[in-house]
């Protein structure tokens, strides 16, 4: 069945709603969730987004010429959740537009690895809990030594439980300039190191990926140092795999092979199978895998 459209305190949300029978077209409900984010946020009535945000740093003072981590730190009440880059079958991931002073840059947004969300036939990628989303600042070297940085962000995110619900969020963070021989870190950098921990890291030289087409599966497989005992895949293409259909491993010849099946929405072949792998809290990795035909 299609998300049906709902009002909270006078707010429309979307509830998914689904059967065995019928399945949510990514298509229709990404559509929804865009149309939704534009009327919600226009609306005067306010509305509990069950999220708590914050623009945070991981130094107190940001260095001319120097590069700096800032990050939208996302609280989600009990239950709830957001997105990640690829959501998977329902839903946007989160989207920040930064407003800067002239001559400042900032880099793309680094994504945690996510976690599987949903049940049966809808299955999403996303964050509960507590999530930072970090990019760097880089600072231009004519800056202003003696003025506060004023750092600006807009963000706009889809929120769920069993409703969606878009929210709009403008954060503000002003940092003084560094006139110190050192950085002096804030009371986040803990936050921005576990976060480092939870990035997905380049496929080390040690280990082999590769992909092969065959009918309506993708067969990815794996060889490296060490053992493992479960191999994930979260695709960062939409469309790629059916999000909610079993991923089913196996090990021939020292190497982990992985059954994908193919989305139904798949319209044209896939030259790359780009994504994340995890094998464990230690080991998850960025791939970007060439698919040959069997």
């Amino acid at each position: 069945m299609p998300p049906c459209i709902v009002k909270q305190n006078g707010v429309p949300n979307i509830t998914v709603r689904s059967s065995s029978s019928h399945r949510v077209s990514p298509h229709f409900l990404a559509l929804a969730v865009s149309l939704l984010l534009a009327v919600a946020v226009g609306a005067q009535t306010p509305v509990e987004t069950h999220a708590k945000i914050q623009l945070v740093s991981e130094e107190k003072s940001i260095r001319p010429g120097g590069s700096s981590w800032l990050g939208v730190r996302f609280q989600l009440d009990p239950g709830w959740h957001i997105y990640w880059q690829n959501p998977g079958d329902s839903g946007e991931p989160p989207i920040i537009e930064w407003r800067l002073p002239a001559g400042f840059r900032a880099g793309t947004i680094r994504w945690p690895w996510p976690i599987r969300l949903g049940t049966n036939s809808v299955r999403d990628y996303g964050y509960e809990g507590e999530v930072l989303l970090m990019a760097s600042i880089d600072a231009p070297t004519n800056m202003n030594a003696s003025t506060p940085v004023p750092i600006a962000a807009t963000v706009k995110y889809i929120v769920c439980r069993e409703i969606c619900v878009p929210g709009k969020s403008d954060i503000t963070l002003s940092l003084p300039p560094n006139s110190l021989p050192f950085d002096e870190p804030s009371p986040w950098q803990g936050l921005f190191r576990i976060t480092m921990a939870l990035l997905p890291k380049p496929l080390p030289s040690a280990w082999k990926a590769s992909a092969v087409s065959v009918g309506d599966h993708f067969i990815l497989s794996l060889k490296g140092p060490g053992s493992a005992e479960k191999l994930m895949f979260f695709p960062l293409d939409r469309n790629v795999i059916e999000n909610a259909a079993p991923q089913n491993l196996e090990s021939r010849h020292g190497a982990l092979r992985l059954t994908l099946k193919k989305s139904e929405h798949l319209l044209k072949p896939v030259s790359n199978l780009r994504g994340v792998i995890f094998l464990d809290q230690y080991r998850v990795f960025e791939i970007a895998v060439p698919v040959k035909s069997s």
